[in-house]
């Protein structure tokens, strides 16, 4: 178990909404910058909504199994979650709902990583998506078209980009591009050119971003083998 709730907590909370609930709402951020983990999350939730929640068993105990696919034993956490001082959850979890499979699935991560919330601020998307998949994922610092990331979607596969630091100096349409943070690649327009994204800390929301945008505000893209 964890020992501390990390930098952007003051404590510990008891999660007792539901698990892994009929209605596959999608992956969000919270406070702790660990977006290497969940834009794979939410990337893996888009193409295949069902994978990730299989992937945890909830014990008679209150705790729950994790089996990821990259790590050979198992995993329990607890459904104790961070807070800051008013109660409130800080870290990942269903997006406007609880905690649920996501905020146990960063736990786990956090645990297997480094033993805490702390260090699993540093990361890199690609081994984000090797861990939750247990696949081999190709990382590209030559950034696809908008039809290639089409045909990518349309087969099955879970895409992420990367931003680097200097992407904060681009305008988008919902503010300037966050650096060195990761997002979700979840369609794009052949016509048009733009590549459609969806942020972890907003995964409600669809950015499309043209393709010069994307060419001089992205990093790297990473890529999976079809999920379905």
């Amino acid at each position: 178990m964890l020992s501390s709730p990390g930098p952007a907590a003051t404590g510990w909370r008891l999660d007792t909404g539901p698990l892994t609930p009929p209605r596959p709402l999608r992956p969000r951020q919270g406070r702790v910058g660990d977006c290497w983990v969940i834009a794979p999350m939410l990337a893996i939730h888009e193409t295949d909504p069902r994978r990730l929640p299989s992937l945890l068993s909830a014990e008679d105990d209150g705790t729950v199994t994790v089996r990821l696919p990259a790590v050979d034993a198992a995993i329990r956490v607890d459904r104790q979650m961070p807070v800051v001082a008013s109660g409130a959850f800080v870290a990942a979890r269903r997006d406007g709902a609880n905690p649920g499979w996501v905020g146990v699935l960063e736990k786990a991560v956090a645990a297997h990583v480094a033993g805490g919330y702390t260090v699993l601020q540093r990361g890199v998307a690609r081994f984000g998506l090797e861990l939750l998949l247990g696949l081999r994922v190709r990382t590209l610092l030559r950034l696809p078209s908008a039809a290639q990331i089409l045909a990518w979607r349309q087969e099955g596969r879970a895409i992420t980009a990367s931003t680097h630091p200097l992407s904060s100096l681009l305008p988008t349409a919902h503010g300037p591009l966050p650096r060195s943070h990761v997002y979700a690649v979840v369609g794009a327009d052949v016509v048009s050119g733009h590549v459609q994204l969806r942020d972890p800390t907003r995964p409600g929301r669809v950015l499309a971003v043209d393709a010069r945008t994307f060419g001089r505000g992205f990093l790297s893209v990473d890529v999976t083998p079809p999920l379905r």
